[in-house]
C-alpha cells in the first residue's frame, strides 16, 4: 500500500465526520435561533436601508421592489451610485414613481477608495437620517418581514450588529445554478458551523443591520474603503470595539447573475483569495474538510482497493446526507434537485482552493485588483477620474 494511504484515509474519515457535524450544527442553530427570536421585545426604531448600486443587474428592479414592500412602520431607502449616468439610476427612478408613499433617496457621488461599494456607502450614509441602518447588496431579495427580523435584536444595548444567512438562487441558466450550489452547499454550512465553534466574529455582506454608534466606533465606512473583505472587517472591527454580533436564522435570497462559467470562476476565486487574505491559517486547514477530494485520493493511493472505494462511498454518502438535512432546515426546495452535481462541484471547489494560493489578483465589478497581505486592495489598472460629489434626493 502507498505510504500516504493511511494519512489520506484518516483525512477522509475526518472529512466525513465533519459533514455530519455540520448537520448537527445547523439543527442546533435553527432550533436555538428561532427560540431566541420569539423572545425578543417588539421594538421598531426608524431604519435607513442602504443599497449601493452599479449597473442594471439581472432582475435588479424586482430585487429593489422587495424592499419597498416591508411590513415596517417607518423606514427610508437610500440608493447610491457613483455617477449620474449609471444604468441603475433609471431603475431607481421607476421605483420612486411606482412607490410614491415610500421615502426613497438617490445619492450620487464619487468618493475615493479601491472598494467602489464602500466608497458609495460613504456618501450614502451622509444622506441617511436614522441611527439604525440595514445594508444589503443589490442582488438581494427579501420577504416583507425582513426589516423586523434584522432590527429586532438591536434593541439589546450590547448588540451592535446583526447579519443573516443568504441562499443563492440560480434563475439564469447552468452557471447561476452552479454558483447557487457553491453558496448553498459550501458557504451556508460553513457559516453555521463557524458560529458554533468560534462564535460570530464577522458579518456577511449580503445582509447586515447595525447601529451608527457601532459603525462610528470603528471609524465609519471610510476606514473600509480600501479593503476587499469589507463585510468581514465591518463585523470583526465592531466586535473588537466591544459590541456583540448576532447571526440570525432569517434567510434572504441573493439572485445570482452569473451567465458564463468564467463569471462563476471569477466570483469564486475572488471569494477564495479574500478568505485566504483574512484567515490564511484557517483557509489552509479547511482543505481537510473537502470530503470528496479525500475520497477520490483514497481510491488513488490504495490502488483502487475495496478499502479505497469504501472510503469514497462513505465520504460521498455523508456529504449528501448532511446537505439534504441542512437544505430541509433552511426550507430550501431548489438545491436538493441539483445535489447529484455536488461531487463534481466539490472537486472543482478543491481546485479553486489550490489556485487561490497561486496569486493575489482578483477581478471585481470590472476592476482588476491585487490583494495585499493585510487585506487591502490596490487597482492594477489606472483608477477612473474623480468627479465632483453630488447628492440627489
Amino acid at each position: 500500500m502507498h505510504p500516504l494511504a493511511w494519512p489520506v484515509l484518516g483525512c477522509a474519515a475526518f472529512a466525513s465526520g465533519f459533514q455530519l457535524f455540520q448537520l448537527v450544527a445547523a439543527h442546533r442553530f435553527f432550533r436555538r435561533g428561532r427560540r431566541a427570536v420569539r423572545g425578543l421585545p417588539c421594538v421598531r426604531p426608524p431604519v435607513s436601508v442602504l443599497k449601493p448600486l452599479k449597473g442594471p443587474g439581472l432582475d435588479l428592479e424586482a430585487n429593489l421592489e422587495s424592499f419597498c414592500r416591508q411590513d415596517y412602520p417607518e423606514y427610508e431607502i437610500v440608493f447610491g451610485v457613483a455617477t449620474a449616468d449609471d444604468p441603475a439610476v433609471e431603475v431607481v427612478r421607476r421605483i420612486q414613481r411606482r412607490f410614491p408613499e415610500r421615502d426613497i433617496v438617490l445619492s450620487v457621488a464619487r468618493e475615493r477608495g479601491a472598494n467602489r461599494k464602500v466608497a458609495n456607502l460613504v456618501h450614502m450614509l451622509r444622506a441617511a437620517k436614522y441611527d439604525v441602518c440595514v445594508l444589503s447588496d443589490a442582488d438581494v431579495r427579501v420577504e416583507p418581514d425582513y426589516l423586523r427580523a434584522m432590527v429586532g435584536p438591536l434593541a439589546n444595548p450590547a448588540i451592535g450588529l446583526t447579519t443573516s444567512l443568504y441562499r443563492g438562487v440560480g434563475r439564469f441558466g447552468a452557471p447561476s445554478v452552479i454558483e447557487s450550489l457553491l453558496i448553498n452547499t459550501d458557504s451556508i454550512p460553513m457559516f453555521i458551523t463557524a458560529e458554533w465553534v468560534q462564535g460570530l466574529k464577522n458579518a456577511y455582506g449580503a445582509s447586515v443591520a447595525f447601529k451608527r454608534e457601532a459603525l462610528d466606533a470603528i471609524g465609519g465606512f471610510r476606514a473600509l474603503v480600501d479593503y476587499l473583505a469589507d463585510d468581514y472587517l465591518l463585523g470583526a472591527w465592531i466586535a473588537r470595539a466591544g459590541w456583540r454580533l448576532v447571526l440570525l436564522p432569517h434567510v434572504v435570497e441573493t439572485v445570482l447573475d452569473s451567465t458564463t462559467v468564467a463569471d462563476v470562476w471569477r466570483h469564486q476565486l475572488r471569494w477564495a483569495r479574500t478568505y485566504r487574505a483574512q484567515q490564511p491559517i484557517g483557509w489552509f486547514c479547511s482543505i481537510v474538510t473537502h470530503a470528496l477530494l479525500w475520497g477520490v485520493l483514497a481510491v488513488a493511493v490504495t490502488g483502487g482497493s475495496a478499502l479505497g472505494w469504501t472510503a469514497l462511498a462513505a465520504t460521498a454518502t455523508c456529504r449528501l446526507v448532511a446537505l439534504h438535512g441542512i437544505m430541509r432546515l433552511l426550507g430550501e426546495r431548489d438545491t436538493p434537485r441539483w445535489l447529484w452535481l455536488v461531487p463534481l462541484k466539490d472537486l472543482a471547489s478543491s481546485g479553486v482552493w489550490l489556485v487561490s494560493w497561486l496569486g493575489r489578483r482578483v477581478e471585481w465589478s470590472g476592476q482588476a485588483l491585487r490583494i495585499e497581505r493585510d487585506g487591502r486592495m490596490v487597482p492594477i489598472e489606472a483608477p477612473e477620474p474623480m468627479l465632483a460629489p453630488r447628492v440627489r434626493a
